[in-house]
């Protein structure tokens, strides 16, 4: 059985970086718990303007929803898979280090991308697997505009750890960057 957590949607501290090292600490004590994943996406949700807060791995042709925290719809436990090259994580992956989009439509990088008009601001860190290969990302997306705080990718970099543990742990990534 995992240990169970506790986040608040919208953290009253007035020190995240505590409250993240905590989090970080504690990854390395009993097992997590697969609901505890939920939790913390809802957590580190609460601290951006992005309406979705995702894990998603690198399988073959595809990404795959591993977990999603839906702000408008909180029963929604997995995105839709994406076909990789589709997908703002391909990129991220290729990048091999955090990718962020503010708004697709003004992003020359994007020019052609198949979510370009529909999925249109984006932050994501690269999580990899035992052996350091990328194995997906976690992410933050909207199918509107957000700018993006640093506050919101240095929160990502600060508990992609943790997440690496409770759900990366011994797989190994599946990544064809070609």
């Amino acid at each position: 059985m995992g240990a169970q957590f506790s986040f608040n949607q919208s953290p009253d501290t007035d020190d995240p970086n505590a409250t993240e090292l905590s989090l970080i600490g504690r990854a390395f004590g009993a097992q997590l718990a697969a609901a505890d994943l939920r939790a913390l996406l809802q957590y580190l949700n609460g601290f951006t303007d992005h309406r979705f807060t995702g894990v998603y791995r690198f399988d073959a042709e595809w990404v795959v929803s591993v977990a999603l925290w839906d702000r408008e719809n909180p029963a929604l436990e997995l995105g839709a898979n994406v076909k990789m090259r589709e997908s703002y994580c391909w990129l991220t992956g290729i990048s091999e280090t955090a990718y962020i989009i503010e708004d697709a439509t003004c992003d020359a990088r994007l020019v052609g991308h198949a979510a370009r008009d529909a999925v249109r601001s984006y932050v994501a860190v690269l999580l990899r697997d035992k052996h350091r290969n990328p194995w997906g990302t976690l992410c933050h997306y909207d199918f509107h505009p957000r700018v993006v705080n640093p506050d919101t990718l240095a929160r990502l970099e600060a508990i992609r750890p943790l997440v690496e543990e409770m759900v990366v742990r011994e797989a190994i990534g599946v990544w064809p960057p070609a």
